[in-house]
């Protein structure tokens, strides 16, 4: 049996995993820069100050895609396939920015603003890629249904840790309008609303799931040299 020369061997999909993972690092460090953290503690600006940027979905949401770009993005320069915790946490988050993305369009758009990069990458281009990135690149094993119950856990602590907030804080503050009971008409039309983005999370979960299951993921993982 001849052995083969290097020039015979494919490397292409060692190649292709190298520069998609350090496309996706590069993504968690755009992202990254743009939530600037460091406003979190400049309390002469009330609505971030003191911390409360995290309390942001929006915060929270692009946080959990960093962690999942950086994950996948150095398991693949490493030529390594991200494990089920990983996915898990891809699929979070990337609901989780479909959500943000949903809710800043329909919900908090201010017809007339001033376009911003970084309102951009937080709230649209964030989350179209992060889909993109699930559905073109779907998990190698498919997820559970069960999963799309696992991704709620995440909205409904982050509703009861800030309303939570809101009620012991001297100005009950709140990150979002539609978590005022004054703007909203009472608790009724919080309650609502609230109920509403988990109904839309949980749909969001279910279809990321299916996304899993796509025909083709396991041919585009083994193009990327990771496959079974």
């Amino acid at each position: 049996m001849t052995a083969l020369s290097p020039s015979t061997v494919d490397v292409r999909p060692s190649k292709a995993r190298f520069a998609l993972g350090l496309v996706l690092l590069a993504l968690a460090v755009a992202i990254f820069a743009n939530l600037d953290p460091l406003l979190a503690w400049k309390d002469e600006i009330p609505e971030l100050g003191q911390g409360r940027l995290f309390a942001y979905y929006t915060a929270q949401s692009n946080f959990l895609a960093v962690a999942a770009l950086a994950v996948h993005g150095i398991q693949f320069v490493r030529g390594r396939r991200p494990g089920v915790a990983a996915e898990y946490l891809r699929g979070l988050a990337t609901v989780d920015m479909a959500i943000t993305g949903i809710v800043a369009g329909l919900l908090l758009a201010e017809p007339g603003a001033p376009f911003t990069y970084s309102n951009f990458v937080l709230h649209q281009g964030g989350p179209l890629l992060m889909v993109l990135w699930f559905v073109v690149l779907p998990p190698l094993r498919a997820l559970p249904w069960t999963a799309a119950i696992v991704w709620l856990a995440h909205p409904f602590v982050w509703t009861v840790t800030t309303l939570t907030y809101a009620a012991e804080s001297p100005d009950g503050w709140v990150p979002y309008f539609f978590l005022d009971p004054a703007e909203m008409d009472g608790w009724g039309g919080v309650t609502l609303v609230v109920a509403i983005i988990h109904l839309v999370v949980l749909g969001l979960g279910l279809l990321a799931v299916l996304a899993s299951r796509a025909r083709w993921r396991v041919g585009i993982w083994r193009r990327l040299g990771l496959g079974d």
